[in-house]
């Protein structure tokens, strides 16, 4: 299968994550569910590549990040434990990515990451969501950070849960 090089959308610039024109490298059959490239599902949505929504379908994807972000988070509690923080970043990248894409899209959003200071203001948001991000993006292989990513990913994950079963209840 040939490579497809897509230019990074301007929403998903970040210096945690993406520089202003980088091109992405993905396989031509990949699946908006790989979860190996940050933001993957909303970048192909918006480059028109996927017709999948992914804020209309957290059911598909949050519990396949959910999944993944346990593997990810006892693979950094044993770096840090060992103080062995090669790699740990990149690690990191991928939780608060996730952390970023469940706030947006549990409020029906699409992935900006200009949005970072406003989630406070919406409806599904844990508690001082924005200050909590914006610390772990500016020191990312902190512990500190590791610790707040890993309550952050916890009430968001409670959220969602939540946020089915009310679902469930209205239809």
């Amino acid at each position: 299968m040939a490579d497809l090089w897509i230019e990074v959308p301007q929403q998903f610039c970040h210096v945690s994550f993406y520089k202003k024109g980088t091109m992405i490298s993905v396989r031509e059959d990949i699946s908006p569910a790989d979860l190996t490239v940050p933001f993957l599902a909303d970048i192909l949505y918006m480059k028109s590549y996927s017709k999948f929504y992914p804020a209309e379908h957290v059911d598909i994807y949050i519990p396949m990040m959910i999944k993944q972000w346990k593997s990810i988070k006892e693979l950094l509690a044993v770096k840090f434990e060992q103080r062995q923080l090669e790699g740990a970043g990149e690690q990191m990248k991928y939780g608060i990515a996730f952390a970023v894409q469940w706030i947006h899209w549990m409020n029906g959003k699409t992935v900006d990451l200009g949005n970072i200071g406003h989630f406070d203001e919406w409806k599904i948001h844990p508690v001082n969501s924005t200050e909590r991000i914006q610390f772990i993006l500016s020191r990312p292989v902190l512990y500190h950070s590791f610790v707040q990513l890993c309550e952050l990913t916890g009430e968001l994950e409670k959220q969602y849960f939540k946020m089915l079963a009310v679902k469930g209840k209205s239809k």
